[in-house]
């Protein structure tokens, strides 16, 4: 391994997980100690929750750097660059800065197995806490109970929704994924719930420990009209009317509102903002193709919302790979009525298996289900088709669309 090189440092971090007994947070501690002195930032925001996350992340760093504030932020997973994990001012930090921090935690955990996440997690904090920074903003992996991620003592912890996903992980009924998601709630502190229907796990949680409690459709609200939505926030006085719809998700929008509102007293224009706040990877049109990392039922059904708003009556081809251990019966059967072919994806990954996921998907629809060898060849084909191209089921499937047309835009403009 050539420990100046960021590629390898990731090959690496990939291949010495610990063994399902040696997971949880007391073996991250004393290396968590060694690397946080102080504060990440002046305040730190936790976003947790099933959906919707990474937009809850993206429009709360849009206003506060609308603001005037220095923001850093960690998400996961990455769609392109492992650096797009860890921002300071929604400027990926670089490689050097990534692979200080790697060899730092690596000459620290001894004896210590940690996974890739681990890795990723504590050079976050590391990079954050050499920053002066005004807002950290910090999104949960798988859960929270056990995420590096809790670590942390947050003044704001939001809970997006609470939906069935990871069942492996966390439990198979929404009592159970919401006890391991509202482990995130601090003593004392704020919590923000983006959903009017959490669990009771969640909020029971809540009410004892949290010192106050701001819910979606009880102390903020959203209409949501035929062209546009409205917010307000009853404790602020606060209305904004006739919100254009976006491609983003507008209760993730709503709870970013909230934050902002709680955290800072600085007018900014929130519909400016949130015009300019763009999230790769989320009801993305790029040529004739809509990417979208949808990859559970309730994800799904926001992706057919935002078609069946943009492009009525349209049908679809599907460039479609997804995880063997989600629910993908139930995101077949939601979207399948705008599919008029499918065409499943050969992922080089154990967790994909496209033979199943083809025998599954021509057991639910009448339409034509191929298998096509790679993510690039399936978008290679519809991109010459020209015909409207829907890609889903994970980031990996977005991820390798997203570089299979930038070389073939590459291709043409070099004929051209």
């Amino acid at each position: 391994m050539n420990p100046d090189l960021l590629s390898d440092w990731l090959k690496y971090i990939n291949s010495n997980r610990p063994n399902e007994g040696e997971f949880g947070l007391d073996r991250l501690h004393s290396i968590f100690t060694e690397i946080v002195k102080k504060p990440l930032a002046q305040k730190t925001i936790l976003v947790g929750g099933t959906n919707g996350k990474g937009t809850t992340v993206e429009y709360l760093q849009s206003f506060l750097i609308s603001a005037g504030y220095s923001v850093g932020v960690y998400t996961s997973p990455h769609l392109i660059e492992f650096n797009e994990r860890i921002r300071i001012n929604n400027i990926p930090v670089d490689d050097e800065k990534i692979i200080r921090s790697f060899k730092l935690i690596d000459n620290l955990k001894q004896e210590t197995r940690l996974t890739y996440f681990d890795y990723a997690t504590l050079a976050a904090f590391d990079i954050f806490s050499q920053e002066e920074l005004d807002f950290a903003i910090l999104e949960i992996g798988i859960g929270g109970k056990y995420d590096p991620v809790n670590l942390i003592n947050s003044e704001v912890s939001v809970i997006t929704n609470i939906e069935l996903d990871h069942e492996k992980w966390l439990g198979s009924s929404l009592e159970e994924i919401g006890s391991q998601k509202a482990a995130i709630l601090k003593p004392g502190k704020v919590a923000i719930l983006g959903s009017e229907k959490m669990p009771k796990s969640v909020t029971r949680q809540a009410k004892e420990i949290c010192s106050s409690i701001y819910q979606l459709n009880k102390d903020f609200k959203v209409c949501k009209e035929d062209s546009s939505w409205s917010y307000n926030f009853s404790d602020f006085n606060f209305l904004l009317e006739t919100i254009p719809y976006g491609n983003l998700n507008i209760d993730s929008a709503s709870c970013a509102i909230t934050a902002y509102k709680l955290l800072c007293e600085e007018k900014i224009d929130f519909r400016k903002s949130m015009e300019g706040t763009f999230l790769k990877g989320r009801c993305d049109v790029k040529d004739n193709f809509i990417l979208d990392v949808s990859h559970n039922p309730a994800s799904i059904k926001h992706l057919v919302s935002f078609l069946d708003t943009n492009y009525k009556n349209k049908s679809f081809n599907a460039i479609f790979a997804t995880m063997s251990e989600k629910d993908n019966l139930s995101i077949i059967k939601e979207i399948s009525h705008l599919i008029s072919e499918w065409n499943i994806c050969s992922i080089e990954d154990s967790r994909f298996d496209a033979n199943s996921l083809k025998l599954l998907t021509q057991s639910l629809t009448d339409k034509t289900v191929n298998i096509v060898d790679t993510v690039y060849s399936a978008v290679e084909r519809g991109y010459h088709k020209g015909t409207p191209q829907i890609v889903f089921g994970s980031f990996i499937t977005v991820s390798e669309a997203y570089k299979a047309l930038e070389k073939i835009n590459i291709k043409n403009r070099e004929i051209n």
